[in-house]
């Protein structure tokens, strides 16, 4: 189908749609089409919802995680093990996590990895804000739930690096098996984290 053929209004929608990861050309035509079929009252909801993405979500000031609040709702849970640190890229990577429902600690975001090839580096993924909340609450584990690239191997090894010049006696794990190389985390399925969870292994010093 040839776009140019379609009203303007359309041709803004797919072209949005396209940008989005593994939406491409055909998948954003099929979006924008069932849009069409949808209520008035349905696609008004839809676009204050996603109008409130602009001023409604922010990060956890003490983890990174997603929130509506200062806090999200895993740091201000009483029920999690503050003394559990489990580390992680994204956002994403908590959802996958917290699908098994085992893992009862809390998380810290980094936001990225390091990629020296890609000029990345521990300033440009807040790897100082880990350091100090570390230093603050003196967890007894942290767990570098990274993805097995090469770009989260690094970042695994650097960490730990840095963690145990000031925190000697934490222990540092990774997730071990179950995670293929070069998979990413957000996309596992449950019984693979959770093996991976069981089985980590601690970081030799």
């Amino acid at each position: 189908m040839s776009i140019a053929l379609l009203p303007e209004a359309l041709r803004r929608v797919l072209e949005d749609l396209e940008r989005f990861p593994g939406i491409g050309p055909k998948s954003a035509q099929r979006i924008a089409f069932n849009l069409l079929t949808e209520s008035p009252a349905f696609l008004t909801k839809l676009q204050n919802d996603i109008g409130g993405l602009l001023g409604g979500i922010s990060k956890c000031q003490n983890c990174g995680m997603l929130t509506d609040g200062n806090k999200c709702k895993i740091c201000i849970d009483s029920m999690r093990d503050k003394s559990v640190f489990c580390v992680v890229e994204s956002s994403l990577d908590i959802i996958a996590i917290e699908r098994i429902g085992e893992y009862r600690g809390v998380y810290h975001v980094l936001g990225g990895l390091l990629s020296p090839l890609d000029r990345v580096g521990p300033e440009d993924i807040g790897i100082s804000v880990l350091i100090d909340r570390i230093d603050a609450d003196k967890p007894r584990e942290i767990i570098l739930a990274l993805n097995p690239s090469t770009e989260g191997e690094t970042t695994a090894l650097y960490i730990k690096k840095i963690v145990i010049q000031s925190n000697p006696d934490v222990v540092i794990t990774r997730l071990a098996q179950g995670l293929p190389t070069g998979a990413a985390l957000e996309y596992a399925d449950d019984l693979t984290i959770s093996h991976a969870f069981s089985g980590r292994r601690t970081l030799s010093r």
